[in-house]
């Protein structure tokens, strides 16, 4: 492997990656954060989705990266099943049916492109439950795993070798997503202080 700009900042989206889910993964063991299993679930399935993409269309660094981030979710997950959000509602629900339902049309869709839209209405439907109950939860979430996803996505454009919608897609979708959530999360800490 070259040592380039884009290896570099390859290496540095990988430590980053791993350094996020750090604090994140402390406070779910200390109680202060409590993952919504479903958006745990959907996160994980849709980055093997992105990753299958990516490796695909010859993304180079931004495949691997996003191979990190599951290895590190899996682990949320994990603790997820006995420290994670216990009130799973109605539209909890349904949102989890409908990213199942369609991570299942994914297989039918011979065209990548669509396949990535899939996997944004699938993320959407996975931030939706941590959303919700971050909405009225706003303390009981870790806001340093989503700026710091925001800023490894940035990295991960820069370090894209083949540079197009199916490989910057979906972290410019991360970016914009997370932007929203952690605003929204900020807005509402406020809101109840």
């Amino acid at each position: 492997m070259e040592l380039d700009y884009r290896t570099i900042i390859w290496i540095i989206t990988i430590i980053i990656g791993i350094y996020a889910y750090y604090p994140y993964i402390t406070d779910i063991l200390k109680g202060k954060t409590k993952p919504h299993l479903f958006s745990w679930i959907i996160f994980l399935i849709m980055d093997a989705v992105a990753f299958l993409i990516q490796i695909g269309d010859n993304a180079g660094p931004w495949a691997w990266w996003i191979l990190t981030t599951w290895l590190m979710g899996l682990i949320v997950l994990i603790l997820a099943i006995n420290n994670g959000e216990k009130n799973i509602t109605k539209s909890d629900s349904f949102a989890f049916i409908v990213a199942l339902w369609c991570i299942a049309a994914y297989v039918f869709l011979p065209d990548p492109t669509y396949s990535l839209y899939l996997v944004f209405t699938i993320s959407g439907l996975a931030l939706y439950p941590t959303a919700r109950k971050s909405f009225h939860k706003p303390n009981e979430e870790t806001m340093s795993i989503y700026v710091i996803a925001g800023v490894r996505s940035i990295l991960s454009i820069i370090a894209t070798i083949n540079v197009s919608f199916l490989t910057i897609g979906l972290p410019v979708f991360i970016i914009v997503a997370n932007t929203l959530f952690v605003s929204m999360v900020l807005v509402r800490r406020n809101q109840l202080k």
